[in-house]
């Protein structure tokens, strides 16, 4: 994944409430819960900073009713996690899944249970 477009913790935060949420939220929803939720309480301003980069990295969009922005994602939690672990394949394993289990193993055997798990997955794809 490009670095710009991973998701520092809070913008992870923000995400999680509005992949979690049936409907988008508004601005002022976000800072209610957050303040409900996790003791967190924003600047209306610092909110907008968050809101703005999680846009710009194309993980949500708003429709507006009104006058009144709301949030929704446009990226799955699935969609983004993928993104980040080809990003990392890519990168640190030259795109290689062989290449990423050498260097997680290394010289450790694996597991029985685990090469049954990997066996099964992979007769999946």
């Amino acid at each position: 994944m490009d670095r710009s477009k991973k998701l520092s913790e809070t913008e992870y935060e923000i995400m999680e409430v509005l992949w979690q949420s049936d409907v988008p939220m508004s601005a002022a929803q976000l800072s209610t819960h957050f303040v409900q939720h996790h003791h967190k309480e924003w600047k209306a301003s610092t909110l907008a900073t968050f809101i703005s980069r999680l846009t710009k990295k194309g993980v949500i969009a708003s429709e507006r009713e009104g006058r009144v922005p709301y949030y929704h994602p446009i990226k799955t939690r699935e969609e983004y996690e993928h993104d980040g672990a080809q990003g990392i394949l890519d990168t640190l394993y030259d795109g290689s899944i062989r290449n990423f289990f050498a260097a997680l193993y290394g010289s450790t055997r694996m597991s029985e249970s685990d090469r049954d798990s990997l066996r099964e997955w992979l007769d999946k794809q």
